[in-house]
């Protein structure tokens, strides 16, 4: 398969490794030379030295359309203020139990505190951020060193209830969770105190697309190379890491950040990122913030089908929150043709991600995320395994057949199964 672009003296291949190196034979170096000339004159460069962050509403004034789509996805509220229009559940006095813990929830003129009482002492922090919202909300409080804490008090919302959470206190915000849900992320210490500093908060615009401050200041005729598009990345694994970047589970090499520290869009984070999902024994993903590690394993990656094939990156998308371009089976369908019979005949109607894509990882109180290595998970996996909490499978995860012995589905799945190939 050709490569994409080239880069002193290695060429970077499609298929396997993101980086495979191709010795380079005698006659192709008067080629060598003229890439490191293409690269000095900054022909094929992304931008690079002193650029700064500008802010998403920046780019609004020549992308007003794409700002509006941006700001009606979930992207933007990520992390938010605790203020009355981002804080709407009961705070005025609310008390709360959990074993040995007691919170009281209240408010000081207009800032949302929660009180801690456990073991015999009473500590009351006030709530800064609010982190999630669709599933889960989160409440993060900053100590005086300027640590950011996320309080043991959460809201499930699909189950809409308080619930405990295992951060606090040992989870250091910003060194864990901190660099995907603000924009232009900026660390140091001073002694014991933490200093953070950002450009917004959530995820904008030039989370995905680089630092836009050359790209403003830049005449029209050299707007296209100042700024990231990550569809025009040449190397398709490098193009994923722009959703890969927080849509992943992994530490840097030395185990204390949980997202790629310093990531640039256009650049890679292979070397400086290891990847280290929670998977069940098949390999299916236990955990939410594994698609990234999902799709290296299939074969949408081998063949280079990007996250915005199936995905609006500008929009909410036309069917449901996790912004697909198309509802249900129709996306599938734009590039798998399949008849309705056999294994595909089972059910009357057919939803592709049921069975392909099924909800094996846990966010909240049940398995609601999508795997991403585009496979079937049979149920004899649960069998071999021994039970389902063990080992689910794509049947057993779907309502319908939740409480159907695995056995009879195997045997069902085994006679559709019959004269076709897969």
């Amino acid at each position: 398969m050709n490569s994409s672009p080239l880069l002193w003296g290695r060429r970077w291949n499609r298929v396997g490794s993101l980086f495979r190196p191709t010795p380079w034979s005698t006659e192709n170096w008067m080629f060598r030379g003229l890439l490191i000339t293409v690269i000095i004159l900054g022909l094929w460069s992304l931008p690079a030295g002193a650029n700064s962050y500008v802010g998403s509403r920046a780019c609004k004034r020549c992308h007003p359309q794409i700002y509006r789509g941006w700001r009606s996805t979930l992207h933007p509220y990520m992390l938010k203020e605790a203020t009355d229009e981002t804080l709407i559940l009961p705070w005025n006095n609310v008390v709360l139990r959990f074993g040995r813990r007691k919170f009281r929830l209240f408010r000081r003129g207009r800032e949302f505190w929660m009180e801690i009482t456990h073991n015999g002492k009473t500590e009351a922090y006030r709530v800064k951020y609010i982190l999630g919202g669709t599933w889960k909300e989160l409440f993060i409080t900053e100590l005086p060193n300027g640590e950011l804490r996320i309080l043991p008090l959460s809201w499930v919302v699909e189950g809409e209830k308080w619930d405990l959470n295992d951060y606090w206190p040992s989870t250091l915000y910003q060194e864990k969770c901190m660099g995907c849900h603000v924009t232009g992320l900026r660390l140091e210490r001073r002694g014991k105190r933490l200093v953070t500093r950002f450009r917004e908060l959530g995820v904008g615009c030039e989370a995905c697309h680089g630092p836009g401050e050359k790209h403003i200041e830049a005449p029209a005729e050299k707007k296209f190379e100042t700024i990231v598009n990550p569809a025009r990345i040449p190397n398709y694994r490098i193009a994923a890491m722009v959703c890969g970047a927080c849509h992943s589970r992994g530490e840097t090499p030395d185990g204390r950040y949980r997202y790629p520290r310093g990531y640039l869009p256009g650049k890679s984070f292979e070397f400086t990122f290891i990847l280290k999902p929670i998977l069940y024994p098949d390999g299916s993903p236990k955990a939410n913030y594994e698609q990234y590690n999902d799709w290296l394993k299939s074969n949408h990656s081998r063949a280079g089908v990007m996250c915005w094939d199936c995905h609006e990156v500008h929009s909410k998308g036309r069917a449901n929150r996790f912004q697909t371009k198309l509802p249900g089976s129709l996306l599938c369908r734009k590039c798998h043709q399949v008849k309705n019979k056999g294994v595909h005949g089972i059910h009357s109607v057919n939803i592709c991600v049921g069975c392909h894509m099924p909800l094996v990882a846990r966010r909240g109180l049940v398995r609601d995320i999508h795997s991403h290595q585009f496979r079937v998970v049979f149920p004899s996996w649960t069998l071999k395994i021994g039970s389902f909490e063990k080992q689910p499978n794509s049947c057993n995860a779907c309502h319908f057949h939740r409480k159907d012995p695995p056995e009879r589905l195997e045997k069902i799945l085994e006679y559709s199964l019959e004269g076709l190939n897969f």
